[in-house]
Parts: structure tokens; C-alpha cells; sequence
């Protein structure tokens, strides 16, 4: 019986260290997500503090435990193109929602058709 020698892979998997290090930034960046809560930004600034805090998180966990970083280049590359599209969809969210509450053309009284 012979050994197929062509599945294996020759590259760097990451370590159980590094493993431990990614989980202590997770935690230290959900601490910090906490922490934000109490303090006041205002609505939209803390959401967008928020939005940025959860983008980095789900970086570390996509890059490292879903192993993109072992991937082909491809891979990335199609990570990093849907989270464009997201970001500029969250983009027209705030965009709208500016417009509806806030700093937008609808809270200027002289704008509205009535």
C-alpha cells in the first residue's frame, strides 16, 4: 500500500499560540464593545464605532479560523471584494439614515415639500 504524497500542503499553518493570541484580541476587543456602550457618543457615531469594532472581529475570525490565510490568493481576494460591497451597503444605510434624523437635507425645515 502506498502513500499519496501530492494531498499534502506545504504551507505554514498557524500555531496554537497564534490560535491563543487572535482569542485574546477577540476578547479584548469585546471588552472593548462593552465599554462603548457606556459612552455617549452620539447615535450615529457610536453605531459607526461599533460597525468598525465588529469589522475587525470578524477580520480576525474570517482571516484566521476560516483560514484564508492558507487559502489560495483568490480566496482573499473574494473575502475582501464582499466586504466592499457590505461596507458600501452599510454606507447607503447611514447615508439614509442621516438624511431621515439627522444632518441630512430632511432635517432642514425650509427642505420639506409640506
Amino acid at each position: 500500500m502506498s502513500v499519496n504524497t501530492e494531498l499534502t500542503d506545504d504551507h505554514e499553518h498557524t500555531s496554537v499560540r497564534g490560535y491563543l493570541m487572535v482569542f485574546a484580541a477577540l476578547m479584548v476587543l469585546t471588552v472593548l464593545t462593552v465599554l462603548m456602550s457606556l459612552v455617549n457618543f452620539g447615535l450615529l457615531m457610536n453605531a459607526l464605532v461599533a460597525v468598525a469594532i465588529a469589522a475587525v472581529k470578524t477580520s480576525l475570525v474570517v482571516y484566521f479560523f476560516m483560514h484564508v490565510r492558507e487559502s489560495p490568493k483568490i480566496i482573499g481576494f473574494i473575502v475582501i471584494t464582499s466586504f466592499a460591497f457590505l461596507s458600501i451597503l452599510f454606507l447607503f444605510t447611514i447615508a439614509d439614515f442621516r438624511a431621515q434624523y439627522g444632518d441630512g437635507a430632511s432635517s432642514i425645515p425650509h427642505a420639506m415639500p409640506w
